[in-house]
């Protein structure tokens, strides 16, 4: 006989965090009820306590760290597993949620499959009375560190990389609307490596700010070039690091290339990962500001993943979201993938913001997005990722047609 799906507490004042938390627990085969308050989550407790709680901090009236004290200083309901979850980064907010007597401290945007494990593993360790050491183990690639650490360096003095862009489609016309500019690298010897593994070497290095600045400088030679021809100018995005923002000076950078380059600042678009955007969050705030005013396109890449930072989208000056691949690839397969892109696609035009799906690669994708109001997709069914000589001849080709 199987057992009875584990039933979730879901407390958190904003509507759209608890309805895409909902969504991804149910897909994980969890029973779910919802607070919008501390004050409604002790009543529901008090009614029928949940084998989890899922408690966000900063809520108006009783906030989280009271919540969790109140349910830990009664045994009828101290030994109910409690994670908090918060946008406060800093040390001191997770120590109080920790001494309010939490298990677990989660900081905002939180990756899904995180949230997955953390709930599969805090609920399996309750049930057997055990203490986690760590319920992650870090994935390491299979590479020798110190030899690509090296061979980066190398790649940087040596000026390896290049870029590669794909194609973005408006779904209302079929046609071509921009591009995403992709940092490649052939690494001698090797062949191809993969971007997932070596940019957060690049980044560990310190060697990020520059090589971003050489794509920046880089995409920006192209789209000038692009409007000295029949090709015309073209919008590029490009990704940028959280540590450009911080550490480098992103801002000073982009206005000296598009003042050396001849390039008007909308037919640029910066992408940030929705975990980049909070950290330190006042200065990325200050510095998208600037790019904003100075007319640069903003975007926020692999959207979903981190979804608690819902709530804060109204403080960045964003223009675009791109909804992470994750949720694109099941989307006609899977009930709550798909409900969860039609909320983002529902959020993002309540905020007046443009929606990009990444990772489209089939006829019924395609469809599904169209019917769901997606303002524009790319991915495979389209066109891979191709090198400038290729995508010029494309770029041409369409150009010529009537």
């Amino acid at each position: 006989m199987a057992s009875q799906p584990a039933t979730l507490l879901i407390v958190d004042d904003e509507p759209q965090v608890r309805k895409l938390l909902e969504t991804l627990l149910q897909h994980e085969g969890y029973q779910t009820v919802c607070a919008s308050s501390g004050e409604e989550a002790l009543q529901v407790v008090a009614q029928q306590a949940p084998d989890l709680i899922l408690l966000d901090i900063m809520m108006p009236g009783m906030d989280g760290y009271e919540v969790a004290s109140q349910l830990k200083s009664d045994d009828a309901t101290a030994g109910i597993p409690i994670i908090m979850l918060s946008a406060l980064s800093d040390a001191g907010a997770r120590v109080s949620g920790l001494e309010s007597g939490a298990e677990e401290f989660l900081s905002k945007p939180i990756e899904r499959i995180e949230l997955s494990l953390r709930v599969r593993n805090l609920l399996r360790l309750t049930a057997h009375g055990e203490r986690a050491d760590n319920i992650r183990q870090a994935l390491q690639p299979d590479v020798d560190r110190r030899d690509l650490e090296n061979a980066l360096r190398q790649a940087v003095q040596r000026n390896e990389f290049i870029v590669h862009y794909q194609l973005k489609v408006e779904l209302a016309t079929g046609q071509l609307c921009a591009l995403e500019a992709l940092l490649r690298w052939d690494r001698p010897g090797h062949g191809a490596v993969s971007p997932a593994v070596f940019v957060p070497v690049l980044e560990s290095l310190g060697l990020i700010v520059a090589v971003g600045r050489w794509v920046i400088e880089a995409v920006c030679q192209q789209i000038g070039a692009w409007q000295r021809t029949a090709i015309g100018a073209v919008e590029v995005s490009v990704n940028v690091s959280g540590h450009q923002l911080i550490e480098g000076d992103l801002i000073a950078d982009i206005a000296h290339i598009l003042a050396q380059t001849g390039v008007e600042p909308h037919w640029l678009e910066v992408e940030l990962t929705e975990g980049s955007l909070m950290e330190n969050t006042q200065h990325t705030i200050a510095s998208l500001q600037r790019l904003h005013t100075m007319g640069v396109k903003i975007s926020i890449d692999d959207f979903g993943t981190g979804y608690s930072s819902l709530a804060y989208l109204r403080r960045f000056p964003i223009d675009t979201l791109k909804i992470d691949i994750a949720f694109i690839r099941e989307v006609t397969s899977n009930p709550q993938d798909a409900a969860i892109t039609r909320t983002i696609i529902e959020l993002a035009h309540s905020l007046n913001l443009r929606v990009v799906a990444e990772g489209v690669e089939t006829q019924a994708q395609l469809a599904f997005l169209k019917d769901a109001g997606c303002d524009q997709i790319q991915g495979y069914l389209f066109s891979r990722p191709l090198p400038v000589a290729t995508l010029e001849r494309l770029l041409l080709e369409r150009s010529e047609t009537p």
